[in-house]
């Protein structure tokens, strides 16, 4: 942990705070009450801007500017600025920031050390709002996993990971289109045809062309092509120029047209395989037209997750929903259409292959159509059939430029096949039209040899060439593949430890807060597609012995806000590593009392390294945690609201028990009496939980009225059992049962007893010595005696430092 705390908060002109509002928690942690619209949230908003330079909630378009355009209170004077300084333990980060009335910003530090800070702050959980509990745990597989990647670092993993996939893909689509081998195996029939025999290396090409250029006695060695070069350099003489000319411009098409043919064949595979994908999307008409919904259910998800809409209704169709579970809802139908626009964009990778394979073969005949003699009158029928055979490729590239909406669909493969007859035409022509040439000078050895000898040459180095553009895309291909399986299997690995890790902190929160249920073993699982790759993440849990998936399904709203508290509180601790606090704003609105009481215990618990700043409305909760937060050494305030003023602190600070002290001194008994009793009856709660004192269940509404008489005689009814000589003789139960007070509820109820001054200070005395005969208040402890501490050596139970301990029966 790096132990970077706030010393203190200033806020001014922000929000709700008009005036300046000063926090000096020096380093403690902070319990904060306000009642709606005191300006609570303001704090939460000042701080987000703070970090994250704007606010997530207020990033509507009816706002806009990232929330800038709403951040400063309404009063504000437009010379005057609004801003937000803090203080750390660590002096060299304490920055103001303000914000003026052109919504220009600064920050008052620059140095080194609070940008790297500042930077790495945006990366860590330091906010959590009662909106954001849920949102992953009902988020869609594929985000989850985003959401996970972000926070732990995999986004630019798996963008790698995307790409070697990516570029693999490619480039063996790359190999089977570019139709290599047919390639070479046409250039070698030009050698068989020129030399008389195949060949397979360059060596042997030399050998080759010097029996070939024998009959001419040269007295020239052929080493090397640029002894091949000057060898026809020799025999080519001016007279013999036209012939030679007219015999390579015919070769020229034959050969050309040739590559042509077996790109023919690629063309038509992938315009059928292309015509049946886009055919079968098309005919799902259900699914063409979810895919529209696809831009306007993101939008409704974003405006739920944003919190812009308050109530529970859908903001698209206006009727009365629960917005958690039509959240959800969307979520499961966004990711259903997310599917369907992947088979979408397959499609239009397909198209986009099948585009560059027709436009290459389209500028190929192009560079053949320029060729001079075609454009001589006996060639004239030949250019005909070329520039037919051109129009046609042009014809299917613009075909597919149909999307899967068009009224006019794409033709079928019938009625765009390129016709390969009159191909196959064209080049037996050409071919009979290059022999008879060569007939033609059957007596000129000399003109014949050059004629065979250069036209090899160009095969065999069109050859070597194909030969080296495979082998290098089949050692990328081969590469990326390696690259791209090592990859998998390291990430997978990395993945699940750090999924195991992870999950076993979520549930271990998530069962502290709901101990004894029925949901065990919580555990994020990575998820994989179709292909056996990782697609997303989804959460399982022991239900009834019984695995369950996902949480909603089965979860209360409750629970489901545990869990997300959970993954909130795991994440703090496994990704926080420059901030050690972290703000809770609002988050146990759908909690009972017992969830409450466990939950900020369990931030006291576990969470005492670390500085809370816990903001609550709920006067209920703040009670609770007050107690436990007081013993602590949290400071507590609260907040109201004035028109003059805004936001402001209320003093002096108002835990219960504070209060109670304070109307003892002032002499106020005015609701003194029931301030004990409803001090008391929390106390007792705690301590009957920590010894399991039975208590009749009721339902929470009803555990809520537990009378103070009640959980008295069950606390001594347990005691008396389990440790009738050592603790039954040192509480007070039975006095303060025989108290007229309490049993009388006379401060509360209409009763003809008057309660004085010295009657509530006799009641309170002997609340606060029960109470320290189970509480430890050493500050390195500050618990109860409780059963989770039974010592079954000593036959004992204690609190947690073992300070406070009794005698107890097994």
């Amino acid at each position: 942990m790096s132990n970077n705390k706030i010393k203190s908060i200033n806020i001014t002109g922000i929000r709700g705070v008009r005036e300046g509002l000063n926090l000096s928690p020096d380093k403690k942690s902070l319990l904060i009450y306000g009642d709606n619209g005191t300006g609570k949230s303001s704090i939460t908003d000042a701080l987000e801007w703070f970090y994250n330079d704007s606010i997530e909630h207020l990033t509507g378009e009816e706002v806009g500017g990232k929330g800038k355009n709403a951040l400063r209170n309404v009063f504000l004077n437009p010379s005057d600025e609004a801003k937000i300084e803090i203080q750390y333990s660590n002096k060299l980060l304490d920055n103001e920031k303000s914000i003026n009335n052109l919504l220009k910003t600064f920050n008052s530090n620059s140095s080194k050390e609070f940008a790297s800070y500042f930077s790495q702050s945006q990366s860590e959980n330091l906010i959590l709002r009662y909106r954001d509990l849920v949102q992953f745990i009902i988020a869609t597989k594929g985000d989850k996993l985003k959401h996970l990647q972000n926070i732990i670092g995999f986004s630019q993993v798996q963008e790698l990971r995307s790409l070697l996939k990516l570029v693999g893909g490619r480039i063996a689509r790359g190999i089977k289109a570019g139709g290599y081998s047919n390639k070479r195996s046409a250039q070698q029939a030009i050698l068989l045809e020129s030399l008389g025999q195949n060949i397979t290396s360059s060596k042997q090409f030399f050998e080759t062309a010097l029996k070939v250029i024998a009959p001419l006695k040269l007295e020239k060695e052929i080493k090397s092509f640029k002894d091949v070069k000057t060898a026809l350099k020799s025999i080519e003489t001016n007279e013999e120029t036209k012939v030679v000319e007219q015999i390579a411009f015919h070769n020229k098409i034959a050969d050309t047209l040739t590559d042509l043919e077996i790109e023919i064949n690629n063309i038509h595979s992938l315009y059928k395989d292309y015509y049946k994908s886009y055919i079968a999307l098309r005919k799902d008409a259900d699914k063409i037209g979810k895919l529209q919904l696809l831009a306007l259910l993101s939008e409704g998800l974003k405006v739920l997750k944003k919190d812009i809409v308050k109530d529970d209704f859908c903001p698209l169709c206006q009727q009365e929903k629960d917005k958690l579970k039509l959240t959800q809802e969307l979520n499961q139908r966004v990711e259903d259409l997310k599917e369907i626009k992947a088979e979408q964009d397959r499609l239009n990778e397909e198209c986009e292959e099948l585009t560059k394979l027709l436009r290459n073969n389209y500028t190929v005949i192009s560079g053949l159509l320029k060729e001079k003699h075609l454009a001589e009158k006996e060639n004239e029928a030949t250019k005909k059939k070329i520039e037919q055979i051109q129009n046609t490729i042009k014809v299917i590239g613009e075909d597919l430029k149909k999307d899967i909406f068009s009224t006019n669909p794409l033709k079928e493969f019938s009625l765009v096949k390129i016709d390969d007859k009159e191909i196959k035409g064209l080049i037996s022509n050409a071919k009979v039209k290059s022999k008879a040439l060569a007939d033609s000078i059957k007596g000129n050895i000399k003109l014949q040899i050059h004629t065979k000898l250069s036209r090899a040459l160009d095969a065999y180095t069109a050859h070597k060439k194909l030969e080296r553009e495979e082998d290098v895309l089949t050692k990328q291909q081969i590469t990326f593949e390696a690259l791209y399986t090592d990859f998998i299997k390291r990430q997978e690995e990395a993945l699940e430890g750090f999924l195991t890790m992870f999950s076993d902190e979520i549930n271990s929160y998530y069962v502290e807060m709901n101990p004894n249920e029925k949901v065990e073993d919580i555990q994020l699982v990575p998820i994989k597609d179709k292909n056996d790759e990782l697609s997303g993440i989804t959460i399982e849990y022991t239900f009834y012995n019984e695995r369950q998936t996902p949480p909603v399904a089965l979860l209360s709203e409750s629970h489901i806000n545990c869990l997300g508290l959970a993954f909130f509180l795991a994440s703090v601790k496994a990704f926080n590593k420059e901030n050690d606090f972290f703000v809770l704003d609002d988050v146990i609105s759908s909690f009972d009392s017992t969830h409450r009481t466990r939950f900020i215990r369990l931030l006291i618990n576990k969470f005492s390294d670390y500085q809370i700043i816990l903001l609550t409305h709920e006067k209920d909760f703040f009670d609770i945690a007050s107690s436990e937060a007081k013993r602590n050494n949290w400071l507590i305030t609260s907040l109201s609201w004035t028109a003059e003023k805004g936001t402001t602190f209320e003093t002096p600070l108002v835990d219960l028990r504070t209060k109670i002290e304070g109307k003892f001194k002032a002499k106020n008994i005015d609701g003194l009496g029931n301030d004990i009793r409803r001090y008391a009856e929390r106390q007792l709660k705690q301590i009957a939980f920590n010894i399991e004192a039975g208590l009749t269940f009721r339902f929470n509404d009803r555990n809520e009225e537990r009378m103070m008489n009640e959980l008295l005689s069950s606390v001594q009814s347990r005691v008396n059992k389990q440790s009738p000589a050592d603790l039954k003789t040192k509480n007070n139960i039975d006095s303060i049962l025989a108290s007229p007070i309490l049993i009388g509820n006379k401060t509360s109820h209409d009763n003809t007893f008057k309660e004085n001054i010295n009657d509530l200070d006799v009641f309170w005395e002997d609340v606060k010595k029960l109470i320290k005969t189970f509480y430890c208040s050493d500050d390195k402890c500050k618990s109860f005696v409780a059963m989770k501490n039974f010592d079954n050596v000593k036959n004992k139970i204690r609190c947690n430092c073992g300070t406070v301990n009794y005698d107890w029966k097994k």
